[in-house]
This record gives C-alpha cells, sequence and structure tokens, in this order.
C-alpha cells in the first residue's frame, strides 16, 4: 500500500469512528429521558412526618365536622407531596377508625392493582348499587377493584390482590383536630417503600381538598 493510500485509509478509520461516537452519544440521549423510570428517585424522607389535617386556609379540620358518608371525594396527601389519600367519616366505629365516635379513617387513593387515581377509583356511601352484598365501599373502575372500607381497605372483588394501604390517624379530644402519622400495610402502589419515591411534605400539615368527582 502506498504512503497516499495508507493515509487515506487512516482518514477514513478516523472518520468511522467519530461516526460510531456520535451514533452512540446521540443513542444514549434519546434514552436517558427514561433513565428516570429505570433508575428509582431517591427523594423522600427518612421517617414518617406527623402532619395535621388542614382545610384550605390552613386551619386544623375538625374532626367533628367531618360530613359522614360523604360522597364526595376528599383527599390528603400523605406521607410525600403527590400521593393521595381518601378521608372518610363511616359513622360508627371501624377497625383503625379515630375521631368522637372513632368512625374516621384514610386509606391511599392510589388504587394498588393498577395505580389509578381519583376519579377513577372512589367511596361510594351506604345505599349504592350492591357489589358481592355490598352497600357502601371503595371501587375502581378501571380493572374492577373493590374494598371494604369498614375493614381496612380489605378486599371485595378482584384483580387488586393487596388491600388498599391505610393511613395511621391519631385524634387529639382537646382539640378535636388530626394527625397522619404513619402507613401501615402494603406499600403505596409502585413503590418499594412508602417513604422514598416523591417530595416532601412543605412544613408539618396536609391540606384536605375536595374532587369533583363527576
Amino acid at each position: 500500500m502506498s504512503k497516499k493510500e495508507n493515509e487515506i485509509d487512516l482518514s477514513r478509520r478516523k472518520f468511522l469512528k467519530m461516526v460510531s461516537i456520535g451514533s452512540a452519544v446521540v443513542a444514549l440521549g434519546a434514552f436517558a429521558p427514561s433513565l428516570s423510570y429505570i433508575v428509582a428517585p431517591t427523594i423522600g424522607v427518612s421517617e414518617f412526618p406527623a402532619l395535621t389535617l388542614v382545610d384550605s386556609s390552613g386551619n386544623p379540620i375538625k374532626a367533628s365536622t367531618i360530613a359522614v358518608n360523604n360522597p364526595q371525594i376528599v383527599l390528603f396527601d400523605y406521607p410525600l407531596l403527590n400521593e393521595p389519600n381518601f378521608l372518610l367519616n363511616l359513622g360508627k366505629s371501624v377497625p383503625g377508625g379515630v375521631g368522637p365516635q372513632n368512625s374516621i379513617v384514610a386509606y391511599s387513593a392510589i388504587c394498588e392493582h393498577l395505580g389509578c387515581l381519583p376519579p377513577s377509583i372512589k367511596f361510594y356511601p351506604p345505599g349504592s348499587p350492591p357489589i358481592d352484598g355490598y352497600t357502601s365501599y371503595i371501587h375502581c373502575s378501571c380493572h374492577g377493584s373493590t374494598f371494604d372500607p369498614f375493614n381496612r381497605c380489605s378486599i371485595i372483588t378482584s384483580p387488586t390482590t393487596k388491600p388498599q394501604p391505610m393511613v395511621v390517624l391519631t385524634y387529639d379530644s382537646s382539640t378535636d383536630t388530626l394527625q397522619a402519622v404513619k402507613m401501615n400495610g402494603p406499600v403505596i402502589y409502585g413503590h418499594t417503600d412508602d417513604l422514598t419515591g416523591g417530595s416532601p411534605p412543605k412544613g408539618n400539615t396536609a391540606p384536605v381538598t375536595t374532587l369533583n368527582n363527576q
């Protein structure tokens, strides 16, 4: 091979190498947005926060004023932001219930089957069309999973294989106020644990909101 041919061959190799590197960079750049779904986010909290439930004005919710079997979707985020939970007053003493009648409970509003959110999953008050003999339940219209809010959100109908996680509430009878202090039951859908995977709460309160459930 002549000197000139050798120089041409070397130049061609350098060019092909640069093209290969450039292609790899482009491919990695296209893949990068999906990395966040593969590598679990580390942001979170080191322990369960104690958050006082408050209204939109920042005033503590009075337990005795929470409507019984309210058909509206009432939510608050816990233990991290963007992790909604149902707040329910079931009107009678139930397992895990707090408040003046031990009737107030809170459950994750992220369906344990495939993660559907309100209003696809919502609470149906007593007198609703029966499902497996139950006339009050939490039902997810995405795929038909149904839960019993009167018994720690245990499973009524599949396809879910897990009950809804329960928020542990504490009640201060001297102030008639509520705090969310922990999660019980299975881990919140899509998480390896309840303390990572989202943004920490802001301050020491959890605002309660009402969602249009139509």
